[in-house]
């Protein structure tokens, strides 16, 4: 928020030069709110997949002892505060999932409830396999085996894209400051230059059009270099 009211201010002086800039925060505050949130969001859900993966290699590992699967599933708890500790994403959402099954509510539904929980498509495609498989008797293991192999060749793919688009990211966020910046020099090292597109109608809609394109830019350039797997 504190972001948006000062990009707020930047562009009502900078833009406008005048107080009634302010009122463009109407727009700039909640489109810099949704791109920040965005950002958090596929932030958290990278984490977020990322425990889950170990979590499924724990539970497997827990089988491969000879646990039967809500043993596996409860002992894997312990072993995820100790990777992560109190910071983990996904440690409260396996704890209510375990307080559920301690009230011997089906391993089934509790874990159903969990994937939906999660938001984690991998998850939920799980907890249709382990329904299925407490029906007709299949292999725990091996299911949960394959869906956290596929996770980590997604995660995988993910950082590889990650890393080839790190430097044509560093060059968009010099791209989107750079007209910011260069306005900010001119009007105060020649402020005379750019005087008539203040304080007159033509001037105040050619910066509100520029504004705006400014804007659908930033968006356009987002979306070129956002790759989703």
């Amino acid at each position: 928020m504190l972001q948006g009211v000062g990009l707020t201010v930047g562009i009502a002086f900078l833009f406008y030069k005048s107080i009634y800039g302010l009122i463009v925060g109407g727009i700039v505050i909640p489109f810099w709110l949704k791109l920040s949130k965005k950002e958090q969001e596929n932030k958290r859900k990278a984490l977020l997949l990322m425990e889950f993966k170990e979590y499924m290699m724990l539970i497997v590992a827990g089988l491969q002892t000879g646990y039967s699967l809500e043993r596996a599933v409860k002992q894997s708890e312990q072993e995820l505060m100790k990777l992560y500790s109190k910071e983990s994403l996904l440690l409260p959402y396996v704890h209510i999932m375990n307080q559920k099954l301690a009230m011997n509510i089906q391993l089934e539904k509790a874990f159903a409830e969990f994937a939906e929980a999660v938001e984690i498509e991998e998850a939920i495609s799980l907890a249709d396999i382990i329904s299925f498989a407490k029906r007709s008797g299949g292999d725990y293991g091996k299911n949960i085996r394959e869906t956290a192999m596929k996770i980590e060749d997604n995660l995988a793919i993910k950082q590889e894209i990650e890393t080839i688009t790190t430097e044509k990211r560093l060059e968009l966020k010099v791209m989107c400051i750079m007209p910011m910046g260069i306005l900010g020099y001119i009007t105060l090292t020649s402020s005379s230059f750019i005087a008539p597109l203040y304080g007159n109608i033509v001037g105040v809609a050619l910066m509100t059009a520029c504004l705006i394109a400014y804007g659908f830019l930033i968006m356009l350039g987002r979306r070129i270099i956002e790759i989703n797997v």
